[in-house]
Order: C-alpha cells, then structure tokens, then sequence
C-alpha cells in the first residue's frame, strides 16, 4: 500500500510585503517543527512534488531536508485554483509514497474528489489532515 501526503504551505507573507509570497519566519519554524515530527514518527516517501509558487517550493524543500527526500520537484496542476481531476487521475497509477505540496482550494478539492469520486458542490472547506 502507498502514502499519499497532502500539505498546505507553510505560513506567507502577504502580496503587499513580498509579492513572491514566500514563508514567513513563523512559516518555517511551523514547517520545520512539523517535518521534524515527521520525521520522528518514521513518515518516509520517495517523492515531493509542489507547485511552481516559492512558499510550495519553500515548504517542500523543508520537508526534504527532514524527511531526507533528494527527489524534489515542482510540477503542473497545483496552484490554488487548478482542477483537482488532474492530479485525481496522475494518482490513479501512484507506485510509490508521495507527498504533494500546495495551496487551498485546490488540496480541499482534491480529497473531496479522492474520498467521493466527485468535486465538491459547495465552496471549499478549509481542513486539516495528518495521517500516518
């Protein structure tokens, strides 16, 4: 059996301050302190995948660091406002443990469509999710 991971970025500064919208200092130490947990309950993939925006790929790379992941990389179909059914069908033939980092609504979509089988009819819901 295969581990999917779905992970929000870490905490970003508004557009105003930076417009690349990269992780606060808050947002790091959180992510650090959530990969270093991670790490210590023996959460281990092969793979991370995050979208093309710095806090996803900021956020990734920590979680690499933790996780001891060399394969790092960002990817199409992850921004907040892509269709879920891309990735809905790229993980029909997931062979491996994966851990994708990205943005809301897209993830709420996302696990809406993985657990039913459908996209969600109502606005997005915001969740949290850590399974091990």
């Amino acid at each position: 059996m295969v581990s999917l991971y779905l992970v929000q970025h870490g905490k970003a500064f508004d557009e105003r301050v930076d417009p690349e919208r990269r992780l606060t200092p808050e947002g790091v130490f959180e992510t650090e302190r959530i990969a270093r947990y991670l790490n210590g309950v023996g959460v281990t993939v092969a793979e991370i995948v995050h979208s093309g925006k710095a806090r996803a790929r900021q956020t990734a790379e920590i979680f690499a660091k933790y996780l001891g992941v060399s394969n790092v990389r960002e990817v199409d179909g992850l921004n907040p406002s892509d269709d879920p059914r891309i990735w809905f069908e790229r993980l029909s033939g997931l062979d491996h443990d994966l851990m994708i980092v990205g943005h809301l609504p897209h993830l709420s979509r996302l696990v809406s469509l993985l657990i039913t089988g459908n996209p969600p009819t109502l606005r997005s819901l915001s969740l949290g999710i850590l399974a091990y």
